[in-house]
């Protein structure tokens, strides 16, 4: 959820509603409001609605819900004079603009102009890391060519609250934005920039703007630069924020945008559109509607809506609704319309008592059994550093930290890592852990869940058979027939390592001394043996 600060009586005058009444319809659109002071409320909006993150939006929104304008929200748009020339950025390699005319800005209007660009950074741009944006004042800029490129670092510039000019080191080092975001974009001691022809910079994206185009109440023409790592996620993001200026009564300005790989005009206030029928929309509300009222409901959304044949419609998404995926989505918006507090749940039919699944009861017996062989359960995180592991695993796309980048295929390093930050507690270290792994698979991501337990003892002596009889005592205890096999492993000493056999040929774990290289490797000091089992090959008759 996002929360924002708006000036209450810009709402409550605009569309003529009550307080109460406003936070009825707000509920509606699954957001809550509650006061700050006299004339601010805070709303808490859905990420999934960026389009709800600026007064304008919601203005939008409420009167489709209140049936004061129907269908999709027109612009105006034209062909603009301005053009942005994209060159080579290896870090950020997209970047849009757009202009909008005839804006009215005053204090409030203002401030929720940068709360707005803050939030679709916060939420759409990844805290800046997929997207950045730039809104200028464009009657400050005195070129129409406008250049995207890299820039050194000793390039100067007098960035935004300054007044004198800084390098953009300087800035990256000494602004609280350099210092927060200044290492998103860097690399080989050049940053993007966005630039008249003539050599000022107007931003560093996606730290700073310069103090040129600075916003102010008197402001009433913006160009907006939009850069990033997704040229889709840019594009939406522009549409997005000028679509709602012009809900202020701006008039959209198309700005030519020239790169090796694309060049066109933006905003593209890109449409699509879908097929749904009022069969399924009644099947999955639970309510018996016409294709009629079907098709109110979605302009009341604000949607275009035309009939095709029988009770299928054809539904235009706007550029701003870039939360439709799927029919599901619009099916979600007809509830919204017709109100939730209007839906009454059907009542759960029961038609057989809940179960524990297999691999829940035996998890359940497994945690009991290690527990009585003397070990104490922990719980690492899924998610590691592909330094830690090896072999096939899944790497995350754009991860939250650089210490959890990808999924563990194994509970073995995680665990070792566990017993590194704990090797100077009273020996001896019996551990074990339940949980999954995510390893190689034929499915249709490629990749499944494994579950597995592992068991170790650190020592300042321990050797394989210490742990083996206790792996020995759980598994006897589950009823499985097993063997031993000598093995390999890239963690484990080789000849003090072996595979658990069940049934005589299926691999059911590996048990072994963990190798003094990688004890070393980790800056661990005491010896480890340790047992990873493959709970879900243990499943079986007997089980």
């Amino acid at each position: 959820m996002v929360n924002i600060i708006v000036y209450k009586w810009d709402l409550l005058n605009k569309l003529k509603i009550s307080e109460n009444e406003l936070e009825d319809l707000l509920f509606n659109l699954k957001s809550e409001v509650k006061p700050v002071d006299q004339d601010h409320l805070e709303i808490e909006i859905n990420n999934d609605r960026p389009d709800l993150l600026s007064t304008p939006g919601i203005i939008r929104a409420i009167k489709g819900l209140k049936k004061i304008e129907l269908g999709e929200a027109k612009y105006e748009v034209k062909q603009g004079e301005y053009s942005l020339k994209v060159e080579k950025v290896e870090t950020r390699p997209y970047a849009v603009a757009g202009i909008v005319r005839g804006i009215n800005l005053d204090e409030d209007s203002l401030k929720e102009l940068i709360q707005f660009q803050e939030k679709l950074h916060i939420t759409i741009g990844r805290k800046r890391k997929k997207v950045a944006i730039g809104i200028h004042d464009l009657d400050k800029i005195t070129s129409k060519n406008i250049v995207y490129r890299e820039v050194q670092l000793d390039y100067k510039f007098t960035p935004l609250n300054e007044k004198r000019e800084l390098t953009v080191k300087e800035v990256l080092e000494s602004t609280e934005q350099g210092k927060q975001y200044g290492t998103i974009s860097v690399k080989d001691g050049r940053t993007p920039a966005i630039m008249e022809d003539n050599g000022s910079i107007l931003s560093i994206p996606p730290v700073i703007n310069s103090e040129k185009t600075r916003l102010e109440i008197s402001t009433r023409n913006l160009f907006i630069d939009v850069t990033g790592t997704s040229l889709d996620a840019v594009s939406a993001t522009l549409d997005i924020l000028t679509t709602n200026l012009a809900e202020m009564g701006g008039k959209i300005e198309l700005v030519k945008v020239l790169s090796e790989s694309y060049e066109t005009w933006y905003p593209q206030l890109k449409h699509s559109k879908m097929k749904i029928s009022s069969d399924y929309v009644s099947k999955k509300i639970g309510l018996n509607l016409t294709t009629e009222s079907v098709i109110e409901y979605l302009r009341m959304a604000r949607f275009d809506v035309s009939k095709v044949q029988g009770n299928e419609v054809e539904v235009i998404i706007p550029p701003y609704r870039v939360d439709i995926i799927s029919q599901i989505d619009l099916v979600e918006d007809v509830a919204m319309m017709i109100g939730y507090q209007n839906l009454e749940p059907s009542s759960f039919k029961l038609t057989r008592l809940g179960a524990a699944t297999k691999l829940t009861t035996v998890t359940r017996k497994i945690r009991d059994l290690s527990i009585g062989a003397g070990f104490t359960e922990i719980f690492t995180f899924v998610l590691t550093n592909d330094r830690d592991i090896e072999g096939d695993y899944v790497k995350i796309v754009n991860p939250v930290t650089v210490d959890y980048t990808v999924i563990r295929n194994s509970l073995i390093p995680t665990t070792l890592y566990f017993l590194k930050q704990n090797q100077h507690s009273k020996m001896p270290i019996l551990v074990f852990e339940i949980g999954d792994a995510v390893i190689r698979g034929n499915t249709d991501t490629g990749y499944l869940n494994s579950t597995r337990a592992v068991y170790s003892i650190m020592d300042s002596k321990v050797s394989f058979e210490d742990l083996q009889s206790r792996i020995h005592q759980i598994l006897y205890n589950l009823n499985i027939s097993f063997e031993y096999r000598r093995a390999e492993h890239p963690l484990l000493i080789k000849g003090r390592t072996a595979e658990i056999i069940k049934d005589k040929e299926q691999v059911v774990g590996i048990i072994g001394e963990v190798h003094p290289q990688v004890l070393e490797k980790l800056g661990i000091e005491y010896p480890i043996v340790i047992s990873e089992i493959y709970v879900d090959r243990l499943i079986g008759e007997n089980l």
